[in-house]
């Protein structure tokens, strides 16, 4: 718990609604139910909980996996696409990493924007949720809301639009959890 508190404050800072924390696999036990986290786990739970979590994976290949709800891309090829279509009944969010974005040289940038366009258009077409993260891996590393539009805007893609689809999708997936009341 003491270190989401540190998080949480820089989220209310950068004007953001919820954020994602990421958790391996260990004891969940001692995990918080706050309103606004997300826990992003790399396994399911062996029972329900009283956290709001979902289930991450690096590996492209787990696009198929009932288990898995989020998948983190770094390299795309035809093979991504070809599994992204087998996966489009599962509503599966393709987690792309602004931290990612920055470590590119001005080239390459412009080619990572139009593969983000090529996601975003494909995930609308299958059913699934392109989400952009900030891949921080400290508080100085995140990124506010006012970026965030702003790559979506450079990408073509209305904001409203995409925070109201990412939400919609949030809930849909969250939703559908069991989770232990805190009363």
């Amino acid at each position: 718990m003491h270190v989401v508190q540190p998080v949480l404050k820089f989220k209310s800072l950068l004007g953001l609604k919820s954020i994602g924390i990421e958790y391996g696999t260990g004891n969940t036990d001692s995990m918080g139910g706050e309103a606004d986290v997300i826990h992003l786990l790399k396994s399911k739970p062996s029972a329900p909980t009283i956290f709001r979590y979902l289930v991450i994976s690096e590996n492209y290949h787990d696009l198929v996996s009932k288990d898995v709800d989020l998948v983190g891309i770094t390299v795309i090829d035809e093979q991504f696409y070809e599994m992204l279509k087998r996966s489009s009944s599962k509503k599966l969010g393709i987690e792309i990493a602004v931290s990612w974005l920055r470590k590119t040289n001005g080239q390459k940038l412009a080619k990572n924007i139009a593969l983000i366009k090529s996601i975003h258009n494909f995930t609308q077409k299958y059913g699934n949720q392109l989400v952009l993260t900030s891949g921080a891996s400290s508080i100085f590393e995140m990124v506010s809301g006012r970026c965030f539009d702003a790559l979506l805007e450079l990408c073509d893609i209305k904001p409203e639009t995409y925070w109201n689809s990412l939400n919609n999708w949030l809930d849909h997936k969250i939703g559908m959890r069991c989770y232990i009341c805190d009363t």
